[in-house]
Protein backbone atom coordinates (compact mmCIF):
# COMPACT_ATOMS: atom_id res chain seq x y z
CA UNK A 1 0.00 0.00 0.00
CA UNK A 2 0.94 3.03 -0.67
CA UNK A 3 2.06 5.85 1.97
CA UNK A 4 0.84 9.39 1.25
CA UNK A 5 2.27 12.44 2.91
CA UNK A 6 -0.51 14.29 4.17
CA UNK A 7 1.92 17.02 5.95
CA UNK A 8 2.74 20.58 4.52
CA UNK A 9 4.97 20.39 1.63
CA UNK A 10 7.22 23.20 -0.40
CA UNK A 11 5.86 25.23 -2.70
CA UNK A 12 6.43 24.50 -6.36
CA UNK A 13 4.37 26.98 -8.16
CA UNK A 14 5.37 29.83 -10.01
CA UNK A 15 6.74 32.74 -7.52
CA UNK A 16 6.48 36.73 -8.38
CA UNK A 17 8.84 38.65 -6.92
CA UNK A 18 8.50 39.45 -3.06
CA UNK A 19 7.69 43.19 -3.42
CA UNK A 20 4.99 42.19 -5.97
CA UNK A 21 3.33 39.99 -3.57
CA UNK A 22 0.97 42.57 -1.91
CA UNK A 23 -0.21 43.69 -4.97
CA UNK A 24 -1.65 39.97 -5.75
CA UNK A 25 -3.47 40.10 -2.35
CA UNK A 26 -4.88 44.04 -3.33
CA UNK A 27 -5.79 43.17 -6.33
CA UNK A 28 -8.05 40.32 -5.27
CA UNK A 29 -9.49 42.44 -2.84
CA UNK A 30 -10.49 45.28 -5.13
CA UNK A 31 -11.60 42.92 -7.21
CA UNK A 32 -14.27 41.81 -4.90
CA UNK A 33 -15.28 45.07 -3.57
CA UNK A 34 -15.56 46.30 -7.27
CA UNK A 35 -18.60 44.23 -7.89
CA UNK A 36 -20.56 46.43 -5.49
CA UNK A 37 -22.35 48.88 -7.28
CA UNK A 38 -23.29 51.22 -4.49
CA UNK A 39 -19.22 51.39 -3.99
CA UNK A 40 -18.90 52.76 -7.73
CA UNK A 41 -21.78 55.73 -6.70
CA UNK A 42 -20.06 55.88 -3.88
CA UNK A 43 -16.94 57.25 -5.28
CA UNK A 44 -18.56 58.93 -7.75
CA UNK A 45 -20.53 61.59 -5.54
CA UNK A 46 -17.35 61.65 -3.45
CA UNK A 47 -15.93 63.36 -6.50
CA UNK A 48 -18.81 65.91 -6.23
CA UNK A 49 -17.22 68.19 -3.45
CA UNK A 50 -13.69 68.86 -5.97
CA UNK A 51 -16.10 71.53 -7.69
CA UNK A 52 -16.16 73.73 -4.87
CA UNK A 53 -12.74 74.57 -4.48
CA UNK A 54 -12.33 73.89 -8.50
CA UNK A 55 -14.76 77.23 -8.81
CA UNK A 56 -12.04 78.45 -6.20
CA UNK A 57 -9.44 78.42 -8.18
CA UNK A 58 -11.54 79.68 -11.34
CA UNK A 59 -12.44 82.09 -9.83
CA UNK A 60 -8.94 83.62 -8.68
CA UNK A 61 -7.59 83.04 -11.67
CA UNK A 62 -9.42 85.06 -13.66
CA UNK A 63 -10.01 87.90 -10.59
CA UNK A 64 -7.37 90.24 -12.16
CA UNK A 65 -9.63 90.90 -15.14
CA UNK A 66 -13.23 90.50 -13.33
CA UNK A 67 -13.87 92.51 -10.30
CA UNK A 68 -16.93 89.85 -9.49
CA UNK A 69 -14.93 87.21 -9.19
CA UNK A 70 -12.52 89.14 -6.36
CA UNK A 71 -14.90 90.64 -4.84
CA UNK A 72 -15.98 86.00 -4.38
CA UNK A 73 -12.77 85.05 -3.68
CA UNK A 74 -11.93 88.17 -0.94
CA UNK A 75 -15.76 86.71 0.05
CA UNK A 76 -14.73 83.18 0.43
CA UNK A 77 -11.76 83.66 2.27
CA UNK A 78 -12.71 86.14 4.34
CA UNK A 79 -15.81 84.33 5.53
CA UNK A 80 -16.16 80.58 5.44
CA UNK A 81 -12.12 79.73 5.40
CA UNK A 82 -11.34 82.54 7.86
CA UNK A 83 -8.39 84.18 5.96
CA UNK A 84 -9.00 87.59 6.49
CA UNK A 85 -5.25 88.78 6.13
CA UNK A 86 -5.03 85.90 2.96
CA UNK A 87 -8.23 88.35 1.41
CA UNK A 88 -6.55 91.04 1.61
CA UNK A 89 -3.65 90.10 0.04
CA UNK A 90 -5.60 88.79 -2.86
CA UNK A 91 -6.90 92.40 -3.65
CA UNK A 92 -3.34 94.24 -3.19
CA UNK A 93 -1.32 91.09 -4.97
CA UNK A 94 -2.93 88.46 -6.43
CA UNK A 95 0.65 87.23 -7.55
CA UNK A 96 2.03 86.93 -4.29
CA UNK A 97 -1.21 85.45 -2.77
CA UNK A 98 -1.84 82.16 -5.51
CA UNK A 99 0.49 79.28 -3.59
CA UNK A 100 -1.72 80.34 -0.38
CA UNK A 101 -4.42 80.40 -1.95
CA UNK A 102 -4.20 77.39 -3.95
CA UNK A 103 -2.63 75.31 -0.69
CA UNK A 104 -5.70 76.75 1.23
CA UNK A 105 -8.29 75.60 -1.54
CA UNK A 106 -6.57 71.88 -1.61
CA UNK A 107 -6.76 71.66 1.94
CA UNK A 108 -10.26 72.60 2.46
CA UNK A 109 -11.21 70.05 0.00
CA UNK A 110 -8.70 68.05 2.30
CA UNK A 111 -10.24 68.81 5.60
CA UNK A 112 -13.93 68.98 5.10
CA UNK A 113 -15.88 66.80 2.12
CA UNK A 114 -13.13 64.24 1.29
CA UNK A 115 -12.43 63.53 5.35
CA UNK A 116 -16.01 62.70 5.67
CA UNK A 117 -16.18 61.05 2.05
CA UNK A 118 -12.98 58.47 3.98
CA UNK A 119 -14.45 58.11 7.47
CA UNK A 120 -17.99 56.45 5.68
CA UNK A 121 -16.02 54.74 2.46
CA UNK A 122 -13.36 52.85 5.20
CA UNK A 123 -16.16 52.17 7.74
CA UNK A 124 -18.26 50.39 5.08
CA UNK A 125 -14.86 48.40 3.14
CA UNK A 126 -12.10 48.54 6.36
CA UNK A 127 -13.88 45.90 8.76
CA UNK A 128 -14.56 43.26 6.51
CA UNK A 129 -10.65 43.13 4.99
CA UNK A 130 -9.02 40.90 8.08
CA UNK A 131 -12.09 39.79 10.22
CA UNK A 132 -13.94 38.32 7.00
CA UNK A 133 -10.57 36.36 6.76
CA UNK A 134 -11.06 35.36 10.63
CA UNK A 135 -14.70 33.92 10.58
CA UNK A 136 -14.32 31.82 7.09
CA UNK A 137 -10.78 30.99 7.63
CA UNK A 138 -9.67 32.66 4.31
CA UNK A 139 -6.36 33.41 6.04
CA UNK A 140 -5.57 29.42 5.88
CA UNK A 141 -5.57 29.78 1.63
CA UNK A 142 -3.38 33.22 1.95
CA UNK A 143 -0.77 31.83 3.82
CA UNK A 144 -1.02 28.52 1.97
CA UNK A 145 1.20 29.90 -0.47
CA UNK A 146 4.78 31.86 0.39
CA UNK A 147 3.42 35.04 1.91
CA UNK A 148 4.61 36.27 5.03
CA UNK A 149 2.09 37.98 7.48
CA UNK A 150 3.70 41.58 6.49
CA UNK A 151 2.92 41.15 3.24
CA UNK A 152 -0.69 40.13 3.51
CA UNK A 153 -0.93 43.42 5.67
CA UNK A 154 0.31 45.95 3.49
CA UNK A 155 -1.55 43.95 0.79
CA UNK A 156 -4.96 44.39 2.67
CA UNK A 157 -3.98 48.25 3.35
CA UNK A 158 -3.02 48.74 -0.34
CA UNK A 159 -7.17 48.06 -1.15
CA UNK A 160 -7.93 51.05 1.52
CA UNK A 161 -4.86 53.04 0.05
CA UNK A 162 -6.16 52.76 -3.47
CA UNK A 163 -9.49 53.64 -2.61
CA UNK A 164 -8.54 56.65 -0.54
CA UNK A 165 -6.29 57.72 -3.07
CA UNK A 166 -9.59 57.71 -5.77
CA UNK A 167 -11.29 60.22 -3.78
CA UNK A 168 -8.34 61.89 -2.40
CA UNK A 169 -5.23 62.35 -3.83
CA UNK A 170 -6.61 62.12 -7.92
CA UNK A 171 -9.33 64.59 -7.04
CA UNK A 172 -5.99 67.08 -5.62
CA UNK A 173 -3.76 66.62 -8.06
CA UNK A 174 -6.60 67.69 -10.61
CA UNK A 175 -7.19 70.64 -8.92
CA UNK A 176 -3.43 71.62 -8.82
CA UNK A 177 -3.68 70.67 -12.97
CA UNK A 178 -7.14 73.10 -13.11
CA UNK A 179 -5.44 75.70 -11.55
CA UNK A 180 -2.20 75.64 -14.04
CA UNK A 181 -4.62 75.37 -16.76
CA UNK A 182 -6.16 78.46 -15.86
CA UNK A 183 -3.61 80.27 -15.11
CA UNK A 184 -1.81 82.91 -17.69
CA UNK A 185 1.39 81.49 -18.52
CA UNK A 186 3.39 78.14 -16.99
CA UNK A 187 5.76 80.34 -15.15
CA UNK A 188 3.16 79.72 -12.42
CA UNK A 189 4.46 77.09 -11.85
CA UNK A 190 7.62 77.77 -10.73
CA UNK A 191 5.35 79.58 -8.34
CA UNK A 192 3.61 76.35 -6.63
CA UNK A 193 6.00 73.62 -7.88
CA UNK A 194 5.91 72.16 -4.50
CA UNK A 195 1.99 71.63 -4.14
CA UNK A 196 2.52 68.41 -5.49
CA UNK A 197 4.85 67.51 -3.18
CA UNK A 198 2.90 68.18 -0.61
CA UNK A 199 -0.43 66.64 -2.38
CA UNK A 200 1.33 63.27 -1.89
CA UNK A 201 2.50 64.18 1.75
CA UNK A 202 -0.50 64.97 3.16
CA UNK A 203 -2.29 61.58 1.58
CA UNK A 204 0.23 59.67 3.43
CA UNK A 205 -1.11 61.64 6.43
CA UNK A 206 -4.22 60.49 5.74
CA UNK A 207 -4.25 56.99 4.56
CA UNK A 208 -1.16 56.01 6.71
CA UNK A 209 -2.60 56.17 10.42
CA UNK A 210 -6.59 55.67 9.11
CA UNK A 211 -6.15 52.17 7.59
CA UNK A 212 -3.88 51.10 10.20
CA UNK A 213 -6.62 51.67 13.13
CA UNK A 214 -9.53 50.59 10.07
CA UNK A 215 -7.23 47.04 9.61
CA UNK A 216 -6.59 46.97 13.30
CA UNK A 217 -10.03 46.90 14.66
CA UNK A 218 -11.14 44.61 11.56
CA UNK A 219 -8.19 41.96 13.36
CA UNK A 220 -9.46 42.25 16.77
CA UNK A 221 -12.85 40.35 16.00
CA UNK A 222 -14.45 37.94 13.48
CA UNK A 223 -17.82 39.96 13.13
CA UNK A 224 -16.94 42.86 11.12
CA UNK A 225 -20.18 44.79 12.84
CA UNK A 226 -18.49 45.18 15.67
CA UNK A 227 -15.01 46.99 14.14
CA UNK A 228 -17.68 49.12 12.01
CA UNK A 229 -19.15 50.18 15.30
CA UNK A 230 -15.72 50.83 16.73
CA UNK A 231 -14.77 52.81 14.03
CA UNK A 232 -17.36 55.28 13.78
CA UNK A 233 -17.09 55.44 17.50
CA UNK A 234 -13.94 56.61 17.53
CA UNK A 235 -14.55 59.36 15.16
CA UNK A 236 -17.52 60.25 16.39
CA UNK A 237 -17.49 60.46 19.96
CA UNK A 238 -13.74 62.10 19.72
CA UNK A 239 -15.36 64.91 17.54
CA UNK A 240 -17.43 65.67 20.35
CA UNK A 241 -15.16 65.00 23.17
CA UNK A 242 -13.18 67.71 21.49
CA UNK A 243 -15.70 70.24 20.59
CA UNK A 244 -17.08 70.35 23.98
CA UNK A 245 -13.63 70.33 26.09
CA UNK A 246 -12.42 73.12 23.79
CA UNK A 247 -15.65 75.59 23.19
CA UNK A 248 -17.36 74.91 26.22
CA UNK A 249 -15.83 77.96 27.76
CA UNK A 250 -17.44 80.37 24.47
CA UNK A 251 -21.01 79.00 25.71
CA UNK A 252 -22.58 82.92 26.80
CA UNK A 253 -19.97 84.62 25.51
CA UNK A 254 -20.03 86.94 23.10
CA UNK A 255 -16.72 87.72 21.22
CA UNK A 256 -15.46 91.15 21.41
CA UNK A 257 -16.33 93.65 18.50
CA UNK A 258 -12.86 93.56 16.77
CA UNK A 259 -12.89 89.80 16.74
CA UNK A 260 -17.03 89.52 15.45
CA UNK A 261 -15.56 89.95 11.48
CA UNK A 262 -12.68 87.83 9.94
CA UNK A 263 -11.02 85.09 12.14
CA UNK A 264 -11.56 84.56 15.72
CA UNK A 265 -8.53 84.85 18.14
CA UNK A 266 -9.09 82.13 20.57
CA UNK A 267 -5.97 83.09 22.71
CA UNK A 268 -8.27 86.45 22.87
CA UNK A 269 -10.97 84.42 24.16
CA UNK A 270 -8.60 82.32 26.20
CA UNK A 271 -10.03 78.95 24.79
CA UNK A 272 -6.48 76.79 23.42
CA UNK A 273 -7.41 74.96 20.60
CA UNK A 274 -4.56 72.47 20.91
CA UNK A 275 -5.05 71.54 24.49
CA UNK A 276 -7.56 68.51 23.96
CA UNK A 277 -6.23 68.47 19.95
CA UNK A 278 -5.33 64.63 20.59
CA UNK A 279 -8.86 63.43 21.88
CA UNK A 280 -10.41 63.67 18.50
CA UNK A 281 -8.70 61.77 14.95
CA UNK A 282 -10.21 64.61 13.07
CA UNK A 283 -8.58 67.59 14.72
CA UNK A 284 -5.18 65.38 14.94
CA UNK A 285 -5.00 64.78 11.56
CA UNK A 286 -5.86 68.30 10.64
CA UNK A 287 -3.17 69.71 12.20
CA UNK A 288 -0.79 67.65 10.64
CA UNK A 289 -1.97 68.83 7.17
CA UNK A 290 -2.26 71.98 7.58
CA UNK A 291 1.31 71.90 8.72
CA UNK A 292 2.45 70.03 5.90
CA UNK A 293 0.69 72.58 3.39
CA UNK A 294 2.25 75.44 5.70
CA UNK A 295 -0.88 76.87 6.81
CA UNK A 296 -1.06 75.78 10.44
CA UNK A 297 -3.21 78.78 12.48
CA UNK A 298 -1.97 77.74 16.05
CA UNK A 299 1.25 78.19 17.16
CA UNK A 300 1.60 75.07 19.23
CA UNK A 301 3.87 72.60 18.09
CA UNK A 302 2.89 70.22 15.77
CA UNK A 303 5.51 67.31 16.85
CA UNK A 304 2.34 65.91 19.76
CA UNK A 305 -0.33 65.75 16.43
CA UNK A 306 2.66 63.23 14.82
CA UNK A 307 3.76 61.21 17.74
CA UNK A 308 -0.14 60.55 18.05
CA UNK A 309 -0.62 59.46 14.10
CA UNK A 310 2.83 57.51 13.89
CA UNK A 311 1.72 55.54 17.95
CA UNK A 312 -1.86 54.59 16.12
CA UNK A 313 0.25 53.61 12.70
CA UNK A 314 2.58 51.39 14.79
CA UNK A 315 0.18 50.39 17.11
CA UNK A 316 -2.35 49.05 14.51
CA UNK A 317 -0.54 47.50 12.35
CA UNK A 318 1.24 45.62 15.29
CA UNK A 319 -2.02 44.52 16.07
CA UNK A 320 -2.96 42.79 13.23
CA UNK A 321 0.15 41.32 13.03
CA UNK A 322 0.09 39.67 16.51
CA UNK A 323 -3.39 38.59 15.53
CA UNK A 324 -2.79 36.77 12.60
CA UNK A 325 0.56 34.78 14.15
CA UNK A 326 -1.41 33.83 16.69
CA UNK A 327 -4.19 32.38 14.30
CA UNK A 328 -1.41 30.79 12.68
CA UNK A 329 0.82 29.33 15.44
CA UNK A 330 -2.87 27.26 16.67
Amino acid sequence: MPVNDLGYRGWNGRRVARILRPIVVARSGISLIWRRKWLRMMLVFAWLPVMLPAFGIFAFEYSSTSPEMKQFVFTLLRGPLQQPELATLVISDPDAARHEVWSTLILAFFRYPQLFAMVLLIGLIAPMLVSYDLRTKAYLLYFSRPLSPTEYIIGKSAVIWFLLSMIVTVPAFMLYCVGVLLSPDLSVVSQTWDIPLRIIAASGVLMIPTTALAVGYSSLTSESRYATFAWFATWAMGFVAYQILTYSAMVGQRPPRSLRRGRIDYEALGIDVDRWRLLSPYHTLGKVEAWVFDLDPTSASVVPSMVMLVSITVIGFWVVRRRLISRLSV
